[in-house]
């Protein structure tokens, strides 16, 4: 039955891949938009051709390769940075978190706060700065630490496996301390201080096999993420791994075949284990229950209610110190960016020459910084300051707006997943959105945009309007899946709580349960999703500019004898990290320097956000906000009644006061 059970669940994960890989065939359909027709008769046929290994050919240099012996080797080779890349920032996130349980208390903070705002450092920087650093080392003392760049055949391990890791370190190490520090404040850490163990034969004994189950589960998570870095990086290091050939053969057969082949061995590995080696949880009598309440209509959830509820936790949580500093700072470079090209006639000025006071000649594009032109130009002579100023409002409000639509459809379309559908359904969509974990979401954007935004000498086959739209359509369809299965989850572990089984015996409908109940609950859940779909929102940003993909479309200009660089129609931020190979080359630091500052900071205080909801959901279930200090009091007070305990006097019979008996006459 599991064998079943798993090779159903891995059939759907493909045709998944299937549908993903054709999905250009909606937008190419002569200019229409969502060209049904089209997509179902290629799909179909890309199936056919698909199960027939003769039709897995590559275009290279005019002549067709067999795929799989052409794309083995690149192949292996990503899969080896990947692997290596997990292995050593997984083992390190592991060591680190143990050690860090062992620090003090004001040290424990310290370092939470300093990996918070590393980990808000997006990957082609962290890639970025890693090459600057080994080039000055080099500079300075004439030693290679490394070699970071490939020329030919040449490959590339360490550079690339060091910086894959540091990211996914960082996340693992958040991921296992707050599962370790959950775990000491269950009632056997206790138990087993009292009786007199060891805290740190706890920690090695019981506390690390208890989360392994949610480490495993959580580290899916962290790979789909690092999935998208390996292609960057692979890009930054010049590296000829796979997604190399993928950027030079677009057709949906290479992009199936390629995304099969990084489903297949993720797949085996999670749903393998999860399937034959965990234990199947039993259905718990509230779900055997409900099949009657499934019946019920669809609630009808009044709009303006939630929008005063959401009026008033806002104004809760601006109370917070953190919340209300990272809203401030967003919310402040938004209204300066509209202020900034309502009131400035030309919002982004290009410089050709700057000559100096006296008419002599300073400097031609790109020009450093200078009083003249303060953050310098970008390539085109456009500046950098006026691009930042400008487009600041075009990255915000659009990171906002696709992380908001992904949370409300994925909040709609949870509650009749969770609450409506039956148990057998419900696994089967769970494990076809799984499948999406193991694909690269970069590599997924860039297949579906590249037709969209990528204009060329006649001009765009969309609109302005229409590449926004379709923009934002597709990376928020692209992520409701996953945020809808997230979401369905927290319902179904809010559905199983006593309190809610008590309302619908008290005769609760659907509309109370869900307005009255899974609401409070959900509302900073939903906050929190927002700001994680809001940071990744930046990342897929980064990522699609680095491969000239531009918010609102990229405009291409070139003749026979020269080619400009692409540059932004709307000057958004990653209109500037396409430069960032050339920057490096060239020296031209300047180009993404500030670009980079600018979405740390955006990150930082989406972060701090993030963090003030979680504090205020800890306040309002008395749990205390300040870090674990409570856990270093609680086993320094267990450690001191130990030493202090003394054996038992037996029990003596003058050692008891009896209560005298009431003089009656008296209550009279």
């Amino acid at each position: 039955m599991r064998i079943v059970k798993f090779l159903t669940y891995y059939l759907l994960g493909v045709l998944g891949i299937i549908a993903i890989s054709n999905a250009p065939a909606l937008l190419t359909g002569g200019g229409k938009f969502l060209d049904i027709s089209s997509y179902l008769t290629n799909t179909f046929q890309l199936i056919k051709d698909f199960t027939q290994f003769d039709n897995w050919i590559y275009m290279f240099q005019g002549r067709e390769l067999n795929m799989l012996e052409f794309l083995w080797d690149p192949y292996l080779y990503s899969m080896k940075l990947l692997v290596g890349a997990i292995l050593l920032g997984f083992t390190i996130a592991l060591i680190l978190a143990i050690l860090t349980l062992f620090l003090p208390q004001p040290l424990i903070n310290t370092v939470k706060r300093g990996l918070g705002l590393i980990e808000a450092v997006p990957d082609l920087m962290v890639a970025f700065l890693f090459q600057i650093l080994v080039v000055y080392i080099f500079k300075r003392t004439d030693i290679l630490l490394m070699k970071f760049v490939t020329l030919g055949d040449q490959q590339l391990y360490l550079a690339p496996i060091v910086v894959l890791s540091f990211l996914p370190m960082i996340a693992m190490y958040r991921v296992i301390v707050l599962l370790m520090e959950e775990e000491l404040t269950k009632d056997y850490v206790e138990f087993a201080l009292s009786k007199g163990a060891r805290y740190n034969a706890i920690i090695f004994i019981h506390v690390l096999r208890n989360i392994a189950k949610s480490v495993f589960f959580h580290s899916k998570i962290i790979i789909w993420a690092l999935l998208s870095s390996l292609f960057v990086v692979e890009y930054i290091f010049n590296i000829n791994g796979i997604s190399s050939f993928v950027m030079e053969d677009f057709r949906p057969m290479v992009i199936a075949v390629v995304l099969f082949m990084i489903y297949t061995p993720l797949f085996i590995i999670y749903q393998g284990v999860e399937i034959f080696l965990f234990k199947q949880s039993y259905q718990s009598e509230f779900v055997r229950l409900k099949r009657k309440w499934q019946k019920i209509a669809w609630p009808k959830i009044q709009v303006w209610s939630l929008l005063v509820r959401a009026v008033k936790e806002f104004k809760i949580h601006l109370k917070n110190p953190k919340f209300s500093a990272g809203f401030l700072v967003i919310t402040s470079m938004v209204i300066y960016s509209i202020v900034h090209s309502i009131i400035k006639e030309v919002p982004v000025e290009q410089f050709v020459l700057i000559y100096d006071d006296q008419g002599n000649l300073l400097s031609s594009k790109p020009h450093p910084p200078s009083e003249y032109v303060p953050l310098g130009t970008d390539r085109l002579g456009y500046s950098i300051l006026d691009q930042l100023l400008a487009g600041a409002k075009y990255t915000i409000l659009f990171a906002s707006a696709i992380a908001l639509m992904r949370m409300v459809i994925g909040f709609f379309l949870a509650i009749p997943f969770a609450m409506f559908m039956k148990d057998r359904w419900r696994k089967g969509i769970e494990k076809f959105v799984d499948s999406m974990h193991f694909l690269p979401m970069t590599i997924i954007a860039i297949i579906l945009l590249r037709p969209i935004l990528l204009g060329s000498t006649s001009g765009f086959s969309y609109t302005f309007t229409e590449r926004i739209v379709i923009h934002a359509v597709i990376l928020t369809l692209l992520v409701v899946p996953l945020v809808t299965v997230l979401i369905g989850n927290e319902i179904k572990l809010l559905m199983e709580q006593e309190f809610i089984t008590s309302a619908r015996v008290l005769g609760g409908n659907t509309k109370h349960i869900v307005t009255r109940h899974l609401m409070p609950h959900l509302g900073s859940k939903l906050g929190i999703i927002f700001g994680q779909q809001f940071i990744q929102v930046l990342l897929v940003l980064i990522h699609l500019g680095l491969f000239n993909l531009f918010l609102g479309g990229t405009s291409v200009m070139y003749n026979q004898m020269y080619r400009a660089p692409d540059h932004s129609v709307t000057f958004e931020w990653s209109g500037l990290i396409s430069s960032t190979r050339e920057a490096l080359m060239t020296g031209h630091y300047w180009i993404i320097a500030p670009v980079f500052i600018a979405f740390i900071v955006v990150i930082i205080s989406m972060q701090l956000i993030v963090e003030g909801i979680q504090d205020v959901q800890q306040e309002r279930v008395g749990v205390p906000v300040r870090g674990s200090r409570w856990l270093t009091r609680l086993f320094k007070k267990s450690k001191k009644n130990r030493q202090q305990a003394t054996p038992s006097k037996a029990i003596q019979a003058d050692s008891f006061d009896f209560v005298k008996p009431i003089d009656k006459s008296r209550k009279r």
